[in-house]
């Protein structure tokens, strides 16, 4: 009987020292149901003891530790940080580290310093999350990031804050009706009137004044002030015509950025810089899907009154050719490939090698920063070089394993075991597969 218990006790010991199947999304399931992690975090080292600090100014070294990028994710994941995670300790970073600190009663320095990271990750139930009136909203602004953001020229965050977006915004805005309008902002000037002279001399003669050197009301026509004529337009008291022409592949000018700035709000396209290629055309014909639209890949009247209203129906996320994502728990990478209406596949798995244990490779998703230099890309700070390196995120690339000059023949050991100090290492056939088709911007997906 106590051999029966002994042997009973050490094969339910076994049994629970098994991976519990099932827990992990599947590389093809998030291809097909566009699932996102819900941790963006797990992947971080909580639980050390010191983390290195970082300061505003900082960026992720290539190949090394993410340690903004998973600093970023937790303050997205804790409400502190709206912007995307990049590696880069920018003013919005700052911000929330600024925020963080405040709340959880830590000098407030603005620097991710070792004692602000071990409360930044400790168990969310001992943080303070930011309050719903953190930021100080403006009515104004919020207004007219709102309306602008509708019309296509605002694709930002509606948060009622002054930045760079929303005064580029009120410029393009400016510029836009002034295409339109040469008279836009303008107040009509009286005529002059002659001038009375007591002593019957020069009566018929209007004063002249002299021109000052900057003429304040002809500046508020071009720039980011928030002038009456503007906020007459956003505030609906003179109309705002949504229409003015088609827009299609091709096409390169205000109302192409327009269009893309909108789609790019409602996650159809990524890129906004008024040249209206092929990924542009495959976003708009997915929002006249989702929409109910006939799918011609043009802006035509219909679609663009709908697109410049609050009916217009947001995409899930934004539409690429193809989607990447990357199992850390079987080393893998699966590509689905987009068919109108989503991603399907795997229609490529690739082998690779992610982050170890003590420098990972950070959890997320991610919208690619692309090709990385040419064929060869050196790491300064290991004096090695790897093929065909695709940014995702950070210093965290795509590439193939490395080698110690140009022109060595980089093998594929290793591949299919973490190895890597953050970085994902693959066959150099299957890295160049992804830099030669995989636009800026296309979604990377870590999960485990």
């Amino acid at each position: 009987m106590k051999r029966y218990l002994c042997a009973l006790m050490t094969m339910l010991l076994l049994v629970a020292m098994l991976p519990q199947a099932g827990l992990a999304i599947s590389g093809q399931e998030a291809l097909f149901g566009n699932d996102v992690p819900a941790d963006n975090t797990s992947n971080t080292a909580s639980n050390s003891a010191t983390y290195p600090t970082l300061r505003p100014g900082d960026r992720d070294a290539d190949d090394s530790a993410a340690n903004i990028v998973f600093m970023q994710n937790r303050l997205i994941e804790l409400g502190y940080l709206a912007d995307s995670a990049d590696g880069t300790y920018g003013e919005s970073t700052e911000k929330a580290v600024l925020a963080f600190q405040r709340n959880n009663n830590l000098p407030e320095t603005g620097v991710a310093d070792s004692e602000t990271q071990r409360k930044l990750f400790s168990d969310i139930s001992t943080l303070v999350l930011p309050a719903s009136d953190d930021a100080a909203f403006g009515g104004d602004l919020t207004r007219i990031q709102s309306v602008l953001g509708l019309w296509g020229f605002y694709g930002g965050k509606i948060d009622g804050l002054t930045g760079s977006g929303t005064s580029n915004a009120i410029r393009d805005f400016k510029h836009y009706m002034l295409m339109l309008d040469p008279a836009f902002g303008t107040t009509p000037t009286p005529a002059p009137t002659a001038t009375p002279d007591p002593n019957g001399k020069f009566s018929d003669m209007p004063v002249i004044m002299d021109r000052p050197l900057v003429d304040q009301a002809e500046l508020d026509r071009t720039n980011d002030a928030i002038t009456t004529t503007l906020m007459e337009y956003v505030n609906g008291e003179k109309p705002f015509a949504l229409y003015h022409r088609d827009v299609q592949g091709g096409d390169s000018n205000e109302d192409a950025l327009r269009v893309q700035t909108r789609l790019h709000q409602l996650k159809y396209v990524y890129g906004t810089d008024g040249n209206f290629g092929d990924l542009s055309v495959l976003g708009l014909k997915y929002f006249q899907r989702k929409n109910e639209l006939p799918e011609t890949g043009v802006a035509d009247r219909a679609t663009q009154e709908l697109l410049f209203s609050n009916r217009a129906v947001e995409s899930e996320e934004y539409v690429f050719p193809y989607k990447l994502v990357v199992d850390i728990s079987d080393q893998k990478i699966r590509v689905g490939q987009w068919n109108g209406s989503k991603y399907e596949g795997p229609i490529h798995t690739f082998t690779c090698a992610t982050g170890k244990k003590e420098t990972p490779t950070p959890l997320g998703t991610y919208q690619a920063g692309g090709k990385t230099g040419n064929e060869w890309y050196y790491f300064k700070e290991f004096g090695c070089y790897a093929k065909w390196a695709y940014h995702i995120v950070g210093g965290v690339l795509f590439h193939s394993n490395t080698v110690s000059k140009i022109g060595d023949r980089p093998g594929d050991g290793g591949l299919g075991h973490p190895a890597s100090h953050g970085c994902i290492r693959m066959k150099v056939k299957e890295v160049k597969w992804i830099y030669d088709n995989c636009p800026e911007g296309t979604t990377v997906v870590v999960q485990e």
